[in-house]
């Protein structure tokens, strides 16, 4: 549950911060792109952002999940792939900026990022993986 609740608040951080901004705005999708349906078939798919949990780790003393951000962008000419390098610096900037989102989830300073060998011109890709430190969950009951 809290990997979901850090997710939904990337989510709305991103859109909110990513607002104010005067480039496009990104679609922002949680785990993949929604299904197509009669309602959305001809909706523009880029740019977007696709926030996709990893992996997780938690112990008695911290709890960390990391996420995967794909950026995608489209360009029908040969700088297409500046665009999206430009989308995943904002982020990055905006999260390194900001640090907590929430008030409870913190990305720890490690950023890596890869842009992928194949690209399906003219849409151009990338991937970010984050890690993100949780809330500790605390015991409540003291005896048995």
């Amino acid at each position: 549950m809290t990997t979901v609740m850090l997710m939904l608040a990337l989510q709305e951080f991103l859109k909110t911060e990513l607002a104010g901004d005067a480039a496009t705005v990104p679609a922002i999708h949680l785990g993949a792109l929604p299904s197509k349906t009669e309602a959305n078939r001809d909706a523009a798919v880029f740019p977007l952002i696709i926030i996709r949990p990893m992996e997780g780790d938690s112990d008695d003393e911290a709890a960390t999940a990391q996420i995967k951000l794909i950026f995608g962008t489209q360009s029908e000419d040969d700088s297409g792939f500046i665009d999206v390098l430009n989308l995943m610096e904002r982020v990055r900037i905006l999260l390194v900026r900001q640090r907590i989102i929430d008030k409870k989830f913190r990305i720890e300073p490690e950023w890596k990022w890869k842009f992928l060998e194949e690209q399906p011109e003219p849409q151009w890709i990338c991937q970010a993986l984050t890690t993100w430190t949780l809330p500790q969950i605390r015991q409540e009951v003291r005896t048995l």
